[in-house]
């Protein structure tokens, strides 16, 4: 058994299971019974994939079947979205995967409507430095483009403002570029 094993904790992440077969109670069990000491639960199947609605039913179902701690994932966006799934389904936290992804500031406490424009500008700067800092220029500027226009599509991009942020271009002209419409959004 893992979990006796090793000197850390074991946790794990599961989804609801398949569409023609959802056991996700019983691998909830499974995890708790061999030391698994938390569980994330993703509520959707596999087939779902990420889209269709989370269904916090079932992971209150796991919430009152196991004793370890829980915690809820799936369309949270929102800070209200954080409050509501635990008061639905029970779980301890909840764990916000794609909705992060657009507002970072979630873990702020701040709702994407309320990050003003240098904050956003801030976080362009600051993560495609990172980024290329990591990857190297290339490789960094290509992974981050998809976070750039994820950090100002909330901010109502128009379609050639998307095509123009997707070009590969030297990273000084790309921070240039996102400032531009950064402050033609804002």
């Amino acid at each position: 058994m893992l979990s006796s094993a090793l000197k850390v904790p074991v946790t794990g992440k599961i989804r609801l299971g398949w569409e023609k077969n959802r056991n996700y109670k019983l691998i909830a069990r499974i995890v708790e019974e061999n030391g698994g000491s938390l569980l994330a639960v993703h509520g959707r199947t596999k087939e779902q994939r990420y889209s269709g609605q989370a269904d916090w039913d079932a992971i209150a179902e796991v919430k009152s079947c196991v004793k370890i701690p829980v915690l809820g994932s799936g369309d949270v966006k929102t800070v209200a979205d954080i409050e509501r799934m635990q008061q639905h389904t029970g779980c301890e936290a909840v764990m916000i995967g794609r909705g992060a992804l657009v507002n970072p500031w979630i873990f702020a406490g701040l709702d994407r409507d309320q990050v003003k424009a240098d904050q956003v500008q801030h976080m362009l700067g600051t993560h495609l430095a990172r980024s290329v800092e990591f990857y190297g220029e290339q490789d960094g500027q290509r992974l981050f483009r998809k976070y750039a226009v994820g950090y100002l599509l909330m901010q109502g991009l128009t379609r050639e403002q998307r095509k123009e942020i997707l070009k590969e271009r030297p990273a000084d002209e790309f921070l240039e570029l996102l400032q531009r419409v950064n402050a033609a959004v804002a």
